[in-house]
């Protein structure tokens, strides 16, 4: 009677056990699958923090050379870790506050960073604004300068036409030139002739004219005769027209010219045997300038 009553308790502790430790593993398997949800969820959630700052470094563009390395250096550390976390198993759950740590890290470093592209971007984008308003400057001056170009070339052109209209306006003019032959008598005095064979002096007279433009003083006048083959009659020297001719003159005179109408009479001395028949041209030129001519025929 006693065996079979100690029978019956050992079969009521081993079943009790054997609900213990169903119970028990129950639990267990129960805490683990909580465990391995929550370490995939943090794990999870790791991963999308990562990919969030990655993308926000993948979307930052900024020109300067070394916040870019710098940039590509925290993006590569980043990418890198998030390998490390797809690799983790739910046995090194540990490492989840390890890795927390370390993204925790990186967000700081990414502030900073990310504040100094902040700093560089809006100074980008005021020296991009700075050049819009001095390009404008600038264009404004070029068209300003284009403008003021045109009308300095318009002066310019009415200063020339002005300059050429007081060149001609100073131009002294003169009274049409008269030219004689003059024979020289047994007593000495000339007179006039219409024969080559007798012509000792030629005699030209004119009057230079008043003229208020041009400058008052000292004028140099030249008369130059010249024979059907323009050959000079006694030719005295070499002048320098104002158009850059280079002459020989018969006769210079030098005349104090006062702006007001002035007499001018020349004697050229030559001799007869070198007076032919034919006609004679006799100009006048003042200050480099021609002025008229006269013809005389001698037969």
């Amino acid at each position: 009677m006693n065996t079979q009553k100690r029978k019956s308790a050992l079969v009521v502790v081993l079943l009790i056990l054997s609900l213990f430790l169903t119970l028990y593993s129950f639990q267990k398997t129960s805490q683990y699958n909580d465990l391995q949800k929550v370490f995939q969820d943090e794990k999870a959630d790791l991963e999308n923090e990562l990919d969030e700052i990655i993308k926000d470094y993948t979307d930052v563009v900024v020109r300067k050379k070394s916040v870019s390395k710098r940039l590509q250096i925290e993006l590569d550390k980043m990418q890198n870790l998030r390998d490390s976390i797809k690799n983790l198993k739910v046995d090194n759950y540990n490492l989840i506050r390890k890795y927390r740590k370390k993204i925790a890290s990186l967000e700081r470093e990414n502030k900073k960073l990310f504040i100094r592209v902040d700093s560089l971007n809006t100074a980008n984008d005021q020296l991009a604004q700075d050049k819009i308003v001095t390009d404008e400057i600038l264009k404004q001056k070029e068209t300003h300068n284009a403008i003021l170009s045109k009308k300095y070339k318009k002066l310019e052109l009415k200063q020339k036409n002005l300059e050429a209209k007081v060149a001609i306006g100073g131009v002294i003019k003169t009274s049409p030139v008269k030219a004689i032959a003059m024979k020289e008598r047994s007593s000495g005095k000339l007179t006039s002739t219409s024969r080559s064979s007798r012509t000792d002096a030629f005699k030209i007279n004119f009057d230079l004219l008043e003229n208020p433009i041009t400058s008052a003083g000292d004028k140099s006048i030249y008369i130059q005769i010249i024979d059907e083959d323009d050959n000079v009659i006694s030719p005295k020297g070499i002048t320098n027209l104002k158009d850059g001719e280079r002459i020989q003159y018969t006769d210079s005179v030098e005349v104090n010219y006062k702006n007001n109408r002035l007499s001018l009479v020349s004697l050229v001395l030559v001799n007869r045997d070198d007076i032919n028949k034919g006609k004679y041209t006799v100009s006048a030129f003042i200050d480099g300038v021609y002025t008229g001519n006269t013809i005389l025929k001698l037969r």
